[in-house]
């Protein structure tokens, strides 16, 4: 698959790796240009993921981001499985339709014969989209469905958002599930940044959205205390008032409207472009698309960017809502051209190889700043206090929980019977 580097603190011995210190990790990374940084906000453990995989599928100087902002009382073990799962099972996916049609335009090769910054009516660039979401829509089904099955994370009120690209030269693949968001820097005609949204925020008020849970029994509105966050409920309980209409998990909602089917979209970079934040909603509710692309910008040393923007984000939740809890915060920042002074290590001065054993390379977080996880933080305090906004208001009453069980068996009896 590549290198893929996850951002974790308590994983590393239990997975036999070698402990090492954070500013390794942070070299590593930034041979490709990434600047990645989580901290755990005031409503317990950090819920919060992110991993980045370079010579991804193993297409040389291919990467893959992504980041995942887990909810419900087993968020953060969900956000991290499919942290840990995605990448795999997409690598696979590419690797597979590869062999089945090796004259599929999903390589560099092949993206290079279109020369669009967007998709227009011709059949190629149709083609192009369509071979790409086909894998991800395919992929993201399959890990939902390994969770639904996965006996150790019970998701039935708990889930995760994500949104993932796939760079290969000057090309962006970009999914996206839930309420987490990219945004890349560009430039204006006068030579000033500006920011270009690439994904849609998947709340449940959206036209499309609220049509398909309506469709489903399922029910849109915004509380009283809340009149400009629309949620998604049980249609016979005041229960759990999901913040969005896509997610991984959250299995009493997948009868009524909720899915796991990302938006895809495309990218051709150009010149102008400069670069590209992954982040969970931690950053976006207190700062704007303008203001992260200024501050990420205006970093002196793009390897700490993402840090930086993280410590101002904070700043804004205590500034803007003093009496709300801060939120989770995770970032990744993908520079699509460093500067050459930026582009080596510090050590020898040029550009080191990364070689680690395993499939995965979990990255320590740094220091406070990090994930202060010390196997404390196990009970689920976000709905303990006051915040902003929670991705889940309550949890459903035990009867539905037992309903939706009854029938998940039920169905996968009748599986098993057909099977026979």
């Amino acid at each position: 698959m590549g290198i893929c580097c996850s951002k974790a603190k308590d994983e590393l011995e239990d997975e036999g790796f070698p402990w090492k210190h954070d500013a390794f990790f942070h070299d590593q990374l930034w041979t490709a240009g990434v600047s990645m940084h989580t901290k755990q906000g005031w409503k317990g453990a950090n819920q919060d993921a992110m991993t980045i995989c370079q010579d991804f599928a193993g297409r040389k100087g291919q990467i893959f981001c992504g980041v995942f902002d887990g909810h419900g009382p087993l968020g953060r073990e969900v956000a991290r499985h499919v942290r840990d799962t995605l990448p795999m099972k997409l690598s696979s996916s590419l690797a597979l339709k590869t062999e089945q049609d090796p004259s599929s335009n999903i390589d560099k090769d092949s993206l290079d014969k279109s020369n669009c910054t967007s998709f227009s009516d011709t059949s190629d660039e149709k083609q192009l989209l369509h071979t790409w979401k086909n894998i991800f829509v395919k992929t993201f089904e399959d890990v939902d469905e390994d969770l639904r099955q996965h006996s150790r994370i019970d998701c039935i009120c708990s889930g995760t958002t994500a949104v993932t690209v796939v760079r290969q030269g000057d090309h962006l693949m970009i999914a996206n599930l839930g309420d987490s968001r990219a945004v890349l820097c560009t430039r204006d005609s006068k030579d000033r940044p500006i920011p270009v949204q690439l994904t849609t925020d998947l709340k449940p008020d959206l036209p499309s959205e609220a049509e398909r849970i309506l469709n489903c029994k399922g029910r849109v509105f915004a509380m009283d205390d809340e009149p400009d966050v629309p949620r998604l409920w049980l249609p016979d309980q005041d229960a759990p008032g999901l913040a969005m209409a896509r997610a991984f998990g959250d299995f009493c909602l997948k009868s009524h409207g909720l899915i796991c089917t990302p938006e895809v979209y495309y990218r051709k970079l150009s010149d102008k472009d400069e670069f590209l934040v992954l982040a969970t909603d931690g950053i976006w509710d207190v700062l704007s698309n303008k203001e992260v692309i200024k501050i990420v910008s205006s970093a002196t040393d793009h390897s700490k960017a993402a840090k930086q923007l993280v410590e101002r984000a904070v700043r804004a939740w205590r500034r803007k809502f003093p009496t709300s809890m801060v939120d989770d915060c995770a970032v990744v920042c993908l520079f699509l051209k460093p500067s050459s002074s930026e582009e080596s290590t510090p050590g020898d001065g040029k550009p080191q190889a990364v070689s680690f054993t395993g499939s995965f390379r979990k990255v320590l977080g740094g220091g406070a700043g990090g994930e202060a996880d010390d196997g404390t933080n196990n009970v689920w305090r976000a709905l303990e206090g006051v915040a902003r906004v929670n991705s889940v208001v309550r949890l459903p009453r035990m009867g539905a929980v037992l309903s939706w069980r009854r029938r998940s068996t039920s169905l996968e009896e009748d599986d098993e019977t057909r099977i026979d």
